[in-house]
Protein backbone atom coordinates (compact mmCIF):
# COMPACT_ATOMS: atom_id res chain seq x y z
CA UNK A 1 0.00 0.00 0.00
CA UNK A 2 2.81 2.45 0.45
CA UNK A 3 3.89 1.90 -2.92
CA UNK A 4 0.86 2.16 -4.55
CA UNK A 5 0.43 6.01 -2.76
CA UNK A 6 4.00 6.95 -3.54
CA UNK A 7 3.51 5.82 -7.80
CA UNK A 8 0.36 7.98 -6.92
CA UNK A 9 1.43 10.79 -5.37
CA UNK A 10 4.85 11.32 -8.38
CA UNK A 11 1.94 11.11 -11.03
CA UNK A 12 0.24 14.16 -9.95
CA UNK A 13 3.85 16.48 -9.76
CA UNK A 14 4.10 15.43 -12.99
CA UNK A 15 0.62 16.28 -14.51
CA UNK A 16 1.48 19.64 -12.38
CA UNK A 17 4.16 20.05 -14.00
CA UNK A 18 3.38 19.85 -18.08
CA UNK A 19 0.53 21.91 -17.09
CA UNK A 20 2.91 24.73 -15.34
CA UNK A 21 5.06 24.41 -18.82
CA UNK A 22 1.99 24.79 -20.93
CA UNK A 23 0.65 28.17 -19.06
CA UNK A 24 4.10 29.14 -19.29
CA UNK A 25 4.80 28.83 -22.81
CA UNK A 26 1.24 29.81 -24.08
CA UNK A 27 1.52 33.07 -22.00
CA UNK A 28 4.82 34.11 -23.88
CA UNK A 29 3.17 32.93 -27.35
CA UNK A 30 0.63 35.48 -26.63
CA UNK A 31 3.06 38.48 -25.27
CA UNK A 32 4.98 37.99 -28.55
CA UNK A 33 1.88 37.74 -30.87
CA UNK A 34 0.49 40.90 -29.12
CA UNK A 35 4.45 42.72 -29.70
CA UNK A 36 4.12 41.07 -33.27
CA UNK A 37 1.19 42.73 -34.52
CA UNK A 38 1.86 46.28 -33.27
CA UNK A 39 -1.07 45.65 -30.86
CA UNK A 40 1.13 47.29 -27.78
CA UNK A 41 2.84 49.87 -30.07
CA UNK A 42 1.62 53.69 -30.38
CA UNK A 43 -1.84 54.15 -30.81
CA UNK A 44 -1.88 57.50 -32.26
CA UNK A 45 -4.48 57.92 -35.10
CA UNK A 46 -3.35 59.68 -37.98
CA UNK A 47 -5.30 62.79 -39.19
CA UNK A 48 -8.02 62.09 -41.44
CA UNK A 49 -8.84 65.35 -43.77
CA UNK A 50 -10.28 66.73 -46.89
CA UNK A 51 -7.93 69.75 -47.49
CA UNK A 52 -8.60 71.47 -50.66
CA UNK A 53 -6.73 74.41 -52.34
CA UNK A 54 -9.22 77.69 -52.89
CA UNK A 55 -7.20 80.18 -53.82
CA UNK A 56 -4.44 82.12 -53.60
CA UNK A 57 -3.64 85.61 -51.64
CA UNK A 58 -0.78 88.15 -51.60
CA UNK A 59 -0.44 90.09 -48.42
CA UNK A 60 2.29 92.55 -48.07
CA UNK A 61 4.96 90.89 -49.83
CA UNK A 62 3.66 87.33 -48.98
CA UNK A 63 2.44 85.04 -51.16
CA UNK A 64 -0.05 82.39 -49.70
CA UNK A 65 -1.98 79.19 -50.90
CA UNK A 66 -5.70 79.02 -49.01
CA UNK A 67 -6.52 75.82 -48.08
CA UNK A 68 -10.22 74.77 -46.78
CA UNK A 69 -10.73 71.91 -44.22
CA UNK A 70 -13.88 70.33 -46.00
CA UNK A 71 -14.05 66.96 -43.99
CA UNK A 72 -12.31 65.07 -41.39
CA UNK A 73 -10.35 65.68 -38.31
CA UNK A 74 -9.77 68.83 -36.03
CA UNK A 75 -6.09 69.42 -36.48
CA UNK A 76 -3.28 71.74 -35.01
CA UNK A 77 -0.73 73.17 -38.00
CA UNK A 78 2.28 71.92 -35.97
CA UNK A 79 0.82 68.32 -36.98
CA UNK A 80 1.11 68.96 -40.77
CA UNK A 81 3.73 68.90 -43.33
CA UNK A 82 3.12 69.77 -47.10
CA UNK A 83 4.86 68.70 -50.17
CA UNK A 84 5.04 71.07 -52.74
CA UNK A 85 5.99 70.21 -56.73
CA UNK A 86 5.83 71.47 -60.05
CA UNK A 87 4.49 69.80 -62.96
CA UNK A 88 6.34 71.52 -65.13
CA UNK A 89 9.72 71.75 -63.37
CA UNK A 90 10.44 68.44 -61.88
CA UNK A 91 13.64 69.69 -59.85
CA UNK A 92 11.17 71.87 -58.12
CA UNK A 93 10.47 70.20 -54.38
CA UNK A 94 10.19 71.78 -51.02
CA UNK A 95 8.79 70.35 -47.52
CA UNK A 96 6.62 73.30 -45.78
CA UNK A 97 6.08 72.86 -42.26
CA UNK A 98 6.29 75.29 -39.11
CA UNK A 99 9.91 73.92 -37.68
CA UNK A 100 11.52 76.60 -39.88
CA UNK A 101 12.69 79.84 -39.01
CA UNK A 102 9.07 80.76 -39.69
CA UNK A 103 5.23 79.16 -39.80
CA UNK A 104 4.79 78.19 -42.66
CA UNK A 105 1.06 77.26 -42.24
CA UNK A 106 -1.10 79.03 -40.48
CA UNK A 107 -4.87 79.99 -39.51
CA UNK A 108 -6.21 83.44 -40.27
CA UNK A 109 -6.87 84.41 -36.68
CA UNK A 110 -2.81 84.55 -35.48
CA UNK A 111 -3.58 83.46 -32.19
CA UNK A 112 -5.08 80.26 -33.06
CA UNK A 113 -2.98 77.18 -34.82
CA UNK A 114 -6.60 74.27 -34.56
CA UNK A 115 -8.07 73.90 -37.89
CA UNK A 116 -11.81 72.84 -37.34
CA UNK A 117 -14.21 71.42 -40.04
CA UNK A 118 -14.89 74.24 -42.49
CA UNK A 119 -11.99 76.57 -41.32
CA UNK A 120 -9.54 77.85 -44.19
CA UNK A 121 -5.95 78.51 -43.28
CA UNK A 122 -3.01 79.38 -45.39
CA UNK A 123 0.55 77.96 -46.55
CA UNK A 124 3.36 80.38 -46.92
CA UNK A 125 5.17 80.00 -50.38
CA UNK A 126 7.44 83.32 -50.37
CA UNK A 127 7.50 86.88 -51.80
CA UNK A 128 5.74 87.79 -55.03
CA UNK A 129 7.07 89.82 -57.74
CA UNK A 130 4.58 91.24 -59.84
CA UNK A 131 7.26 92.33 -62.18
CA UNK A 132 8.99 89.64 -62.80
CA UNK A 133 5.49 87.38 -62.43
CA UNK A 134 7.24 84.87 -60.17
CA UNK A 135 7.33 84.18 -56.17
CA UNK A 136 10.53 83.64 -54.80
CA UNK A 137 11.85 81.85 -51.51
CA UNK A 138 14.66 83.51 -49.66
CA UNK A 139 16.42 82.42 -46.26
CA UNK A 140 19.28 84.72 -44.99
CA UNK A 141 19.46 86.47 -48.35
CA UNK A 142 19.75 83.47 -50.37
CA UNK A 143 17.29 82.32 -52.90
CA UNK A 144 15.76 78.44 -52.64
CA UNK A 145 13.63 78.59 -55.07
CA UNK A 146 11.78 80.40 -57.74
CA UNK A 147 8.24 79.66 -58.79
CA UNK A 148 7.00 81.40 -62.01
CA UNK A 149 3.71 82.65 -62.41
CA UNK A 150 1.30 80.07 -64.37
CA UNK A 151 3.03 76.96 -62.93
CA UNK A 152 1.10 74.24 -61.59
CA UNK A 153 2.01 72.73 -57.99
CA UNK A 154 1.41 69.45 -56.65
CA UNK A 155 0.71 69.60 -52.79
CA UNK A 156 0.91 66.43 -50.56
CA UNK A 157 -0.45 66.95 -46.74
CA UNK A 158 1.20 64.57 -44.44
CA UNK A 159 0.54 63.98 -40.60
CA UNK A 160 4.24 64.63 -38.89
CA UNK A 161 3.28 62.36 -36.08
CA UNK A 162 2.58 59.32 -38.15
CA UNK A 163 3.58 59.73 -41.60
CA UNK A 164 0.63 59.22 -42.98
CA UNK A 165 -0.83 61.32 -46.22
CA UNK A 166 -4.04 63.28 -45.35
CA UNK A 167 -4.98 64.58 -48.83
CA UNK A 168 -3.33 65.63 -51.91
CA UNK A 169 -4.31 67.69 -55.37
CA UNK A 170 -3.00 70.77 -57.72
CA UNK A 171 -3.10 74.57 -57.62
CA UNK A 172 -1.78 77.25 -59.91
CA UNK A 173 0.68 79.92 -59.20
CA UNK A 174 -1.26 83.36 -60.53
Amino acid sequence: MGYAGTLFDDAVSEVIGVMLMLSVTLIVVALVAVYATGAAGDTTQPIKADLIASGTMKDGDKYQVVFEHRAGDAFDTDQLAVSIGSREDPALHMILRNDDPRDRITCFDPEESIVQLGDRFKVYLGEYDDTDKQVTYREEGEVLYTIPYGCHLTYRFVDRRTGAPISSGEFLIK
